[in-house]
C-alpha cells in the first residue's frame, strides 16, 4: 500500500490517498499521520480517497475495530470516503462508515472527490 496525507488550506480539508493493498499497520499509520494534521491545523474534516485501494486482506473484526478506533478519536468531525471501484473493498469501506456514524461521527461514502468535498465544506 501507498498513502499520502495533506492538508488542504484552501478548503481545510485533511486528505488521505491511499492505494493498493494494506495492512492494519499501514492503515493505522495514515489514520495517525491524518490526526497530527488536524492537531497541527485546528481541522475536523477528513477525506479518504480510497478509489485505488484493495483491501483484501481485511476481515470483518479488523474492519470493526478499525472503525471504532477512527470514531473514537478526536478530532474527527466529518470524514467523507470517496468509494473504491473494488466490490470487496466497497462493502469494507461502508461498514467502516456505518461504525464511525453508529459512534456518532458524520460520515458518508461518495463517488467523486468533488462531491466529498462539496459535503465536507458544507455547501450541499
Amino acid at each position: 500500500m501507498s498513502y499520502t496525507t495533506s492538508f488542504n488550506k484552501e478548503d481545510e480539508i485533511i486528505e488521505i490517498r491511499i492505494s493498493g493493498s494494506a495492512t492494519r499497520e499501514e492503515h493505522y499509520a495514515a489514520l495517525g499521520d491524518a490526526i497530527q494534521l488536524c492537531q497541527e491545523n485546528g481541522c475536523a474534516k477528513l477525506l479518504i480517497d480510497l478509489r485505488e485501494m484493495l483491501s483484501t486482506r481485511f476481515t470483518t473484526t479488523r474492519c470493526f475495530t478499525f472503525g471504532r478506533s477512527v470514531a473514537d478519536k478526536p478530532p474527527f468531525v466529518r470524514i467523507a470516503h470517496v468509494m473504491p471501484a473494488d466490490a470487496k473493498s466497497r462493502e469494507d469501506v461502508r461498514f467502516v462508515s456505518t461504525i464511525e456514524a453508529n459512534r456518532g461521527i458524520a460520515s458518508r461514502e461518495f463517488e467523486t472527490i468533488d462531491d466529498a468535498k462539496t459535503w465536507l465544506i458544507g455547501k450541499k
